[in-house]
């Protein structure tokens, strides 16, 4: 049991620093490996702290990970809009500040937050609105700060304004850390609920994949033969009238499966209009008949043995 903790644990933090990862890749401008490093760490220690402060709140890290990825996001374009001046450093020092607010606030309110971690109780509706009102000021000052890019205050004072604003949001963040870990294990087991639900659909939607991916191929074969077949090109690809590959035709069937039609493969002969046509019908029926069934199977392993 010991060892199956640490390994979610583990795989935890693991999917924390990945998620995490690929936003400060995606965010920035110009790659800044110590920064990337510096947030990787932060949201590790951040996370093992929970893990290793809060006993039993495997779900209460997940639901801080998420959180926090959605925090990196946010502060990406908060700093790339409102302070594109700011330089490096106050940049880093920003990011670190609501973090350590929030684990500091966790720790001097530790007891209080380890007994709402033992009870495992979602809370009423009121307790949950009460922890998102610490967004409202958090908000204004985000609102406020749109304001700073028309002043032209420099560098430096993009430095201050950037470090004062973040500064301010970690100030609200300390004062409500309580309520805020009380949103985050409301919404970790909510994780467990969720998961608990989506390993009793595996078989059946394994089984519902299988069959979609048998007829995509089965289309995208169609699709190709036709082609062969054929003296002229049965499609439009890019604008240009020519045969389609394999791979271009298991992508026109994935596309044409799925109702999405990007317009980038189009067909333009009578017989790849009705496949496409057919194929189109078969999808919209194969989701229909493939959800109800998976809904029907979750119902059946639902009910009580010896029940009829």
């Amino acid at each position: 049991m010991t060892r199956r903790r640490h390994g979610a644990d583990a795989g935890a933090i693991g999917f924390t620093l990945v998620l995490s990862a690929l936003v400060a890749f995606a965010a920035a401008e110009q790659f800044d490996a110590l920064f990337t490093a510096m947030m990787l760490a932060v949201v590790a220690g951040a996370v093992a702290f929970f893990l290793k402060a809060f006993p039993g709140s495997r779900f209460f890290a997940i639901a801080f990970a998420n959180g926090l990825a959605v925090y990196a996001c946010l502060f990406a374009v908060f700093a790339d809009v409102n302070f594109a001046q700011a330089r490096p450093l106050a940049t880093r020092i920003g990011f670190v500040l609501p973090v350590a607010a929030f684990l500091a606030g966790s720790w001097l309110r530790r007891d209080r937050i380890r007994r709402i971690v033992l009870e495992e109780r979602i809370a009423d509706p009121a307790e949950v609105a009460r922890s998102f009102a610490w967004l409202l000021p958090v908000f204004g000052i985000g609102v406020l700060t749109f304001a700073l890019p028309a002043l032209g205050l420099g560098p430096q004072g993009a430095d201050l304004a950037f470090v004062a604003a973040m500064a301010a949001i970690a100030g609200i963040v300390f004062a409500v850390s309580a309520d805020v870990s009380t949103f985050l294990i409301e919404t970790g087991l909510l994780f467990e609920e969720f998961f608990g639900r989506i390993a009793r659909l595996v078989v059946p939607t394994f089984a519902f994949l299988t069959f979609y991916s048998v007829a995509v191929i089965a289309f995208a074969t169609l699709y190709r033969i036709v082609d062969r077949l054929s003296a002229e090109p049965n499609f439009s690809i890019a604008g240009a009238s020519r045969a389609i590959t394999f791979p271009e035709s298991l992508y026109f069937s994935i596309v044409t499966m799925a109702t999405v039609g990007y317009g980038d493969i189009v067909p333009a002969s009578d017989a790849a209009r009705a496949l496409a046509a057919l194929q189109v019908v078969l999808g919209v029926l194969l989701l229909l008949v493939g959800f109800s069934e998976i809904f029907s199977y979750t119902r059946e392993r639902q009910r009580p043995r010896g029940e009829d």
